[in-house]
């Protein structure tokens, strides 16, 4: 069955067919038709130019993502200004802790990790990966991003999947979690997420939000550490490297730099 519609444009299609072969590894051409509901011939023709211009790679019969697409990812994550004031800031925050620290934003209502520091056993054991989403409700990061949204997105959300079985699942507990997150700056995951694992998390800012996608925060930032060992000396550290990398960030580049239309 087809996983989204067929839509009206060329980057509507092509973005069911990322999609897609982002979910399964690699597709066919038939099975791109059967997932996309895009025809056989215009999807036959999309799949030739997205190889040509190294977009997907073919292997056979099958299709998978590009050579392109890495390097555009793995260049997004390093060039990024923002990244750049944050990185090493967070490597601070990872030397002076000795945990996995993450910095995620707000995809829709799930936190998506951009960064991640941290090698070792421990680091391992947190399954976690640049690019992972998990919904927002299950982790520290997700609940200071929800945090800085509206009521209205918050009271948008509808279900609330557990991840273990700490994880809020209950809607005016979610909303009286974010009512003290929003009051205190900094939210907890005690094994909310991922069993054994805690994380606190904080919001990093970038002047005043004037985004497409219309959220508020630019990311958050969370110390994980082995659940028995989160507690209150790793607040400061946390919000103190937040304050650094908010302080500068703003004012935005992005809104100073009035060059374009």
């Amino acid at each position: 069955m087809p996983t989204g519609r067929s839509g009206d444009s060329t980057l509507d299609r092509v973005d069911l067919i990322f999609g897609a072969v982002q979910e399964h590894g690699y597709l066919t051409l038939s099975e791109v038709v059967d997932h996309t509901g895009i025809p056989r011939s215009s999807a036959h023709r999309l799949l030739t130019r997205m190889v040509r211009m190294r977009w997907l790679l073919r292997v056979g019969s099958n299709y998978e993502l590009g050579v392109r697409l890495f390097a555009l990812g793995t260049e997004g994550v390093r060039n990024h200004w923002f990244h750049r004031i944050a990185y090493p800031r967070l490597r601070q925050l990872h030397t002076r802790t000795g945990y996995v620290v993450h910095m995620a934003y707000l995809d829709g209502t799930e936190a998506m990790i951009w960064d991640k520091l941290g090698g070792g056993a421990f680091g391992a054991a947190v399954p976690t990966r640049i690019g992972t989403h998990r919904p927002a409700h299950q982790s520290a990061v997700g609940k200071v991003l929800l945090a800085a949204e509206t009521d209205e997105f918050i009271e948008g959300i509808r279900h609330l999947a557990p991840a273990t079985s700490r994880t809020i699942t209950d809607l005016d507990l979610l909303h009286g979690e974010i009512a003290q997150v929003r009051e205190r700056r900094f939210a907890v995951d005690r094994a909310e997420s991922f069993n054994g694992i805690g994380c606190v998390a904080t919001p990093v800012l970038a002047g005043v939000a004037d985004t497409s996608d219309g959220h508020r925060a630019v990311a958050a930032i969370s110390i994980c550490a082995p659940v028995a060992r989160i507690d209150n000396r790793l607040v400061a550290p946390l919000l103190a490297a937040a304050a650094d990398i908010t302080r500068h960030a703003s004012p935005n580049p992005m809104l100073e730099h009035r060059g374009g239309v």
